[in-house]
């Protein structure tokens, strides 16, 4: 299956006040299309520089990020990205439809569909009735729904994810965990997950990418292969869960401790996109 996403020999080096910090080292990977890839690491690791990388918000120091083969040296228009602090990335004066269109709007789609693709990412959301509301009348959960509904609403072939559901509680994150997974099969889309959460990175993904710390490397390449169907109590009480939960825990354990892991040879491959 030819990959959608292509990470290769990406580095990024910060320089600055007599400092110099390699925060991605040499990292290479691929996403075949239709895939839920999650990345896990050591805290300070460098997701979130990687994925500023990969969505064209920073210039690598080196290594290419290419999206269906083409170079990504700015935000490209087939990529939205979802982010952890969504306070800060919806408009409060903006309702919730106008904070859902406003990409839209600067990517010039015309007004009828534009509302038409507002209102069914609302409705994908569950936000139907927010519409005309204001981001600060909603909860942090709703909130974060509404950043998803933009970003689902870009009609994007990559969603990028950065630990979207850190700030939340653990019943709404179970929720939105749920959401994701609902929307990436009925839509289709390719996601790329960073979490700091190992039982959601599992319960989450076809696949876990184990980051090394900070030069950030792939330490390892896990498939997940739990049933397509799952849900928060089915699925976090089955053994291969478990199996699965300890085999990243102990990967990013290593990570933390700068080993690298023998290959298991009993691992699954990476499982083909539906």
């Amino acid at each position: 299956m030819s990959a959608v996403l292509e990470v290769t020999g990406l580095r990024k080096v910060y320089e600055g006040g007599g400092r110099r910090v390699e925060a991605v080292g040499g990292l290479d990977f691929t996403v075949p299309a239709g895939q839920l890839a999650c990345l896990v690491g050591p805290s300070g690791c460098g997701k979130t520089t990687l994925l500023k990388c990969v969505a064209g918000l920073m210039r690598p120091t080196s290594g290419s990020v290419r999206l269906a083969g083409e170079p990504v040296t700015e935000p490209p228009p087939d990529m939205a990205v979802v982010f952890q602090e969504y306070g800060r990335s919806l408009f409060a004066w903006l309702s919730v439809a106008d904070n859902v269109a406003l990409p839209l709007k600067e990517k010039g789609v015309p007004r009828a569909r534009r509302a038409e693709l507002v209102r069914r990412a609302l409705a994908d959301v569950g936000l139907s009735d927010a519409a005309g509301a204001h981001p600060w009348q909603l909860s942090g959960g709703m909130q974060q729904r509404v950043a998803i509904a933009r970003a689902i609403a870009y009609e994007p072939r990559v969603l990028l994810m950065d630990e979207p559901f850190a700030a939340v509680d653990a019943q709404t994150r179970a929720e939105l965990e749920d959401l994701i997974r609902g929307l990436w099969q009925r839509l289709g889309v390719t996601v790329l997950f960073v979490t700091h959460d190992i039982d959601e990175a599992v319960y989450l993904g076809q696949r876990v990418l184990v980051l090394s710390a900070s030069p950030t490397r792939v330490q390892d390449d896990l498939a997940v292969d739990l049933p397509d169907r799952r849900d928060q109590l089915t699925t976090r009480g089955d053994v291969r869960f478990t199996e699965l939960r300890a085999r990243v825990y102990a990967r990013v354990q290593a990570a933390k401790r700068g080993e690298r892991p023998a290959p298991d040879p009993s691992a699954p491959p990476a499982p083909a996109p539906r």
